[in-house]
This record gives C-alpha cells, sequence and structure tokens, in this order.
C-alpha cells in the first residue's frame, strides 16, 4: 500500500500511470468526506489519456490517518502534507486541480510554495468562511439527514462507524474558523499566485456562494473564471464540459 508518514498523518496515494511515456505528474486534491477516486471519478480516465495522476487521501479520509479534530489550520497543514508527498516522489513541480476544500487546499499550495505548481484549477473555493456559510454546512451535514446512497458511500471509502464522526467534527471545525475570523487565504497570498490559474464555480451553490469566486478572481492576478449553471459539485453535473476546460486550460 503506497503511504508516506507526514507531520501529521500517515499520507496513503494512489500514483494512476498515464497513457503517455513519459507523462507529466497531475495532483487531484478533493472535498470533504472524498477521495481523489470518487471526487473525480467522470474525470480519471481523460485525465490519466494525458497525466500520471496521484491521487492522496487527504488526512483524515480514505485510507490515511483517521482525524480526531480538524485544528484551525487543517488547510495549512493539508498543504505540508502535499508538500511533503512531493519531496517524496521527487516531483519539483506539478499542475493541481482541486475541488471544494481540495481547491482551498490546491489555491493555498500554489500561493506558499509557488515553485511547485505548474498551474491550477479550483473548483468550489472560497477565501473566507462566515457565519452564514456555517449555517448552511450545518444544514447540509447535521439537520437534513443524509441520503442513504450518500452513508454507503461514506462508510465505504472511510469505514464504520468512524465516518459518521465527520459530519460533527468539520462543522466544529468550520465554526471554530469563523470564530478566529474567518479568513482561509489572505488577500496578500491570493496575490502572491504567479501560477496560470482557473477559477471554476456552480452559480447555484449553496455551500459556497458563487461571489467568492468573483473575490478569487479580481485578487489573483491573471486568473480566468468560468461559472457553471450548477451547484457546489459542478464537475459531477457537467462532467464532459469540465473535463475538456480544464485539459484545455492545462494545456495551454
Amino acid at each position: 500500500m503506497p503511504v508516506h508518514q507526514t507531520r501529521y498523518t500517515l499520507l496513503y496515494y494512489d500514483l494512476f500511470p498515464s497513457d503517455l511515456s513519459p507523462a507529466e505528474t497531475l495532483l487531484l486534491v478533493h472535498g470533504f468526506a472524498g477521495t481523489p477516486a470518487s471526487d473525480f471519478a467522470d474525470q480519471l480516465p481523460a485525465f490519466r489519456q494525458q497525466y500520471q495522476v496521484l491521487a492522496p487521501h487527504l488526512h483524515g479520509y480514505g485510507r490515511s490517518t483517521p482525524r480526531q479534530v480538524y485544528t484551525p489550520n487543517y488547510y495549512r497543514e493539508d498543504v505540508e502534507d502535499l508538500v511533503s508527498l512531493l519531496d517524496h516522489l521527487g516531483l519539483a513541480q506539478v499542475p493541481v486541480v482541486g475541488f471544494s476544500d481540495g481547491a482551498i487546499v490546491s489555491l493555498l499550495l500554489a500561493a506558499l510554495h509557488p515553485t511547485r505548481v505548474r498551474a491550477v484549477a479550483a473548483l468550489g473555493a472560497q477565501p473566507t468562511i462566515d457565519e452564514q456559510n456555517t449555517a448552511a454546512i450545518r444544514h447540509w451535514l447535521l439537520e437534513n439527514p443524509l441520503s442513504e446512497d450518500w452513508q454507503r458511500q461514506l462508510a465505504e471509502l472511510h469505514g464504520e462507524p468512524y465516518w459518521r464522526s465527520l459530519p460533527a467534527l468539520y462543522v466544529k471545525a468550520q465554526e471554530a474558523l469563523v470564530a478566529a475570523g474567518g479568513v482561509l487565504i489572505t488577500d496578500d497570498e491570493l496575490a502572491a499566485i504567479a501560477c496560470p490559474t482557473l477559477i471554476m464555480h456552480g452559480t447555484r451553490d449553496r455551500i459556497v456562494p458563487v461571489a467568492y469566486a468573483h473575490i478569487l478572481h479580481k485578487k489573483i492576478p491573471g486568473s480566468r473564471l468560468h461559472l457553471f449553471d450548477a451547484g457546489h459539485p459542478a464537475h459531477l453535473r457537467y462532467p464532459a464540459e469540465y473535463t475538456a476546460l480544464v485539459l484545455d486550460f492545462l494545456k495551454s
């Protein structure tokens, strides 16, 4: 089982070979309660035609070390884990594709370690979080029953009964971030992102309002913005359009 011990977790990762040889390595960063293979199931076959795909399970998810708590710095800890993994694999620079929490981590990676990221494509990210956002997250994860299909997927991905602790831990963490000021990525950090950046968002996103995409686009120099008529997981609603958009962006 491919694992790497970082400061924070025993990090599991998959390294999917490409149809091309040699091929550049593409880093996939999944969102809350997902894994790369679940969040990017529709994209992996197309990505693997052109890239070797590095697909880590972030701390607390999949086959990596379970979480007891999300610290207030967990996004930045995830960045440290990814840099450690890149070092371990001898990868000097990679293009990065991230979704939701993974999109926040991807942008932070590009801001804090600019030489390690060739380009970043981020879907559903936000630079700050407020009480309205946490209310929406609480409603989504704790106040509404989770669908039976999603419960089965969570059990399969993260294990029973561990997965059942994740929603409450996550809501608590988001509320703690708001109490600490709600800044996930500072304006100076956004301005420091020097690589080509594609910001994507669903206009009907009820978890992360689309206004955040416009803020990111304005504050990241030279970034591109693409909006989907969709909710938070826009790449699931428009898999072909999303995949083509990302691949064309990374090529350009």
